[in-house]
C-alpha cells in the first residue's frame, strides 16, 4: 500500500504555474529525494505535502487519508527545515520534547521519549545545554530529534544540510543514512545537491520547471537518464556532450574524432560519455577518441583531464599515478554501451546504439 500519494498536484500564483501535474506514489519506508535546481518547484511541492500551502488542484493522501485542507499539526507529519529553528532559551531536552509538551504529553512519557531519541542521535550527553553551546552538526541533530520524537507517519526534510560545511555535511549524510536504515522511516527529502541524492535516496525524482523529468533509483537516474537534462544534472565532473554528424563512414563524433560505423539514426543526435567511462587502455570493441592533453587537475585519488578533440573537448577521470604532460597525444577508449544518445532537438534519450 502506498504511504503517500500525490495525484495531479498543480500550484499556480495568478498566471504563473509552478507545479504542473505532479504524480507520485511513495511506499512505506522509502527515502524519496526531490532533486533539482533552484526554482524547479521541489520546495513548493514539499510545502504542499506539509500543509504549509495548499495545491491549486490535485489530491494528497497519506495512508489513504486525504490531506487537502487538513491543518499541518493534524497531518501526522514532521518537518526538518534548512534553518535549525531551535528555541535559543530552551535546553536541548526541551527543544526535542517541545512538540510533545504542546500536545499535553505527561512529563515522564515525554522525558523517556526525548532520551530515546537523543540516544539514537548521539546527543544524550547534551540534553542540558542550550543551542548556542552546540556546533552546527549538533544543532541539526537536535532539530532531527524534535521531529523523530513525535514518531510521525512521514518525515519531510527541506535542504537540512545546506548550512553545514563540507565535512559536517558528509558526517550528517552518513547519520541520516544510518538513521533511515535503523528506523525504516518514510522520508521525502529536498535538495539541489546530487551527491546527497545519490547517497541517501532509494528513489530520486529529478524536477525541472514544475514537472518530474525522471523518477527512478539512483542507479537508473545516473546510468539510464531519460533526457540530456538529467544526464547533465547528475555526475561530477559532468557528462561530456558531443555533437555528431552523419557521413558515409557512419556517425562521426566531434568532427571525426571517432566514428560509430553501425549507427545511422534517422534524426540528429548528440552523444553523452561519462568522464569515468573513458579509459587509456585499449580493449576489443572499444570506440577510440584521439586528442591532446589540454588540462590536468589532480584531486588526490584521481586526476581530471581535459582532452582537446578537434573542435571540442572531453573530460576524463583517470588514475592519479598516470604520467601526463600538457600537449601530449592521448587515445581514450570507451565501450559502445557506455555511450548515451540524445535527440538533438528534444533532448530525450534515444536507444539507437548497436548492441
Amino acid at each position: 500500500m502506498s504511504t503517500l500519494e500525490l495525484r495531479e498536484i498543480r500550484k499556480s500564483y495568478g498566471t504563473l504555474e509552478t507545479l504542473k501535474g505532479i504524480n507520485l506514489n511513495l511506499e512505506s519506508g522509502e527515502f524519496l529525494v526531490l532533486l533539482g535546481a533552484s526554482g524547479c518547484g521541489k520546495s513548493t511541492l514539499l510545502s504542499m505535502i506539509s500543509g504549509l500551502s495548499d495545491p491549486t488542484s490535485g489530491d494528497i493522501t497519506l495512508n489513504e487519508r486525504r490531506l487537502n485542507g487538513v491543518h499541518p499539526k493534524d497531518r501526522d507529519i514532521a518537518m526538518v527545515f534548512q534553518s535549525y529553528a531551535l528555541y535559543p532559551n530552551l535546553s536541548v531536552a526541551r527543544n526535542i520534547g517541545f512538540g510533545l509538551e504542546m500536545r499535553g504529553i505527561d512529563r515522564s512519557t515525554r522525558e523517556k521519549a526525548v532520551l530515546e531519541a537523543a540516544k539514537v542521535l548521539q546527543v544524550d550527553h547534551l540534553l542540558d545545554r542550550k543551542p548556542g553551546d552546540l556546533s552546527g552538526g549538533q544543532r541539526q541533530r537536535v532539530a532531527i530529534g524534535r521531529a523523530l520524537v513525535r514518531k510521525p507517519k512521514l518525515f519531510l526534510f527541506d535542504e537540512p544540510l545546506s548550512n553545514l560545511d563540507a565535512k559536517l555535511r558528509l558526517e550528517m549524510r552518513s547519520e541520516l543514512k544510518r538513521l533511515h536504515q535503523m528506523l525504516g522511516v518514510t522520508v521525502v527529502y529536498v535538495t539541489h545537491d546530487q551527491i546527497e541524492a545519490m547517497t541517501l535516496a532509494s528513489r530520486i525524482a529529478v524536477m525541472r520547471g514544475g514537472c518530474i523529468e525522471q523518477l527512478g533509483t539512483p542507479e537508473a537516474i545516473y546510468n539510464r537518464p531519460a533526457s540530456r537534462f538529467v544526464a547533465e544534472f547528475m555526475g561530477s565532473p559532468p557528462i561530456n556532450i558531443l555533437a555528431t554528424q552523419q557521413t558515409e563512414r557512419g556517425l562521426e563524433i566531434a568532427s571525426g574524432a571517432a566514428v560509430l560505423k553501425d549507427l545511422r539514426p534517422t534524426d540528429p543526435v548528440v552523444v553523452g560519455i561519462r568522464p569515468e567511462a573513458l579509459k587509456t587502455q585499449a580493449f576489443d570493441g572499444a570506440i577510440t577518441l584521439s586528442g591532446t592533453v589540454d588540462l590536468v587537475e589532480l584531486t588526490g585519488p584521481e586526476q581530471i583531464v581535459s582532452v582537446a578533440l578537434n573542435d571540442t573537448r572531453v573530460t576524463a577521470t583517470l588514475p592519479a599515478d598516470l604520467p601526463l604532460t600538457l600537449g601530449q597525444d592521448i587515445d581514450l577508449f570507451v565501450e559502445p554501451n557506455r555511450i548515451l544518445t540524445f535527440d538533438a532537438n528534444s533532448g530525450d534519450r534515444v536507444e539507437c546504439l548497436p548492441h
